[in-house]
């Protein structure tokens, strides 16, 4: 394992987790009436921003998540952790990649911020108006199951451990309460997904709505419901532990080719 590789892995965890922190904590306010607002990603890269010295955050995250995006790439093209070609390491190597496009996504957001005027977030953002009605349906509805599916992994992967088992934290300091930390966090975030799923779906099947809904609505959705304060501060205080898993992970994590020493490798 490179040593350089390890340096954009840990600057990407931070990165990463300073996006779901500021997400959580905004989202966490809004639900104690104490001045926040329900926020999404854009709405997070808006805060910093507005901040003392918000460029240079904004410079910062954005480069961060640069590294967070090629560490992803890195990891799905050469396997330096020696994962293996057999077809559940393929398929998550190619996860891998996708989340690497995500957040090749995030990062240009955060580079946008930075380059533009003051953007609110507040506007809705719609579909270019030139895909045919059919078109933008199936594509919902493509897009509403793709993040069903996921959410039902996150699910299973965090109730089983697999998912956590991925990162190799066990041994290190603290294992045990940043395990627990990163399960919640990932319940929180399945959530969220499941959320967002059940609204291209219903825009897909029903509506025909046209706007691109995120984390931001899923916050506003909780707000509607009988239970919506307590579901709020839950979804929020969970973004927020999955936010400081992976600024934790900067330190802690292992990488599976420091797994074995030479003398325990087989011959």
């Amino acid at each position: 394992m490179k040593k350089s590789f390890k340096v954009l892995a840990a600057i990407g965890f931070v990165s990463k987790g300073l996006i779901y922190v500021i997400i959580g904590v905004l989202s966490l306010l809004a639900a104690l009436e104490l001045g926040g607002q329900s926020s999404g990603t854009n709405q997070a890269l808006s805060f910093l921003k507005q901040q003392a010295f918000g460029r240079t955050l904004l410079f910062l995250l954005g480069s961060g998540l640069v590294c967070y995006s090629v560490w992803m790439f890195i990891q799905s093209i050469y396997d330096p952790e020696q994962k293996g070609k057999e077809r559940q390491a393929i398929l998550k190597r190619f996860g891998l990649f996708t989340t690497g496009l995500v957040y090749t996504g995030v990062a240009a957001l955060a580079f946008y911020h930075l380059f533009t005027q003051d953007y609110t977030g507040d506007q809705s953002t719609s579909y270019a108006q030139f895909i045919g009605s059919t078109a933008l349906t199936y594509g919902f509805i493509l897009i509403g199951i793709i993040l069903a599916v996921q959410g039902i992994v996150l699910i299973r992967g965090a109730f089983r451990g697999g998912l956590l088992d991925q990162f190799n934290l066990e041994g290190q300091k603290h294992y045990r309460l940043i395990r627990a930390m990163g399960k919640f966090g990932f319940y929180a975030r399945a959530f969220v997904v499941l959320i967002i799923a059940y609204f291209f779906l219903r825009a897909g099947f029903y509506s025909g709505n046209r706007e691109i809904k995120g984390i931001q609505d899923a916050f506003a959705f909780l707000e509607q419901t009988s239970w919506s304060r307590l579901l709020m501060i839950l979804t929020a205080v969970g973004f927020i532990a999955y936010g400081a898993f992976f600024i934790f992970l900067s330190k802690y994590r292992r990488f599976q080719s420091e797994q074995a020493k030479p003398s325990e490798q087989p011959s």
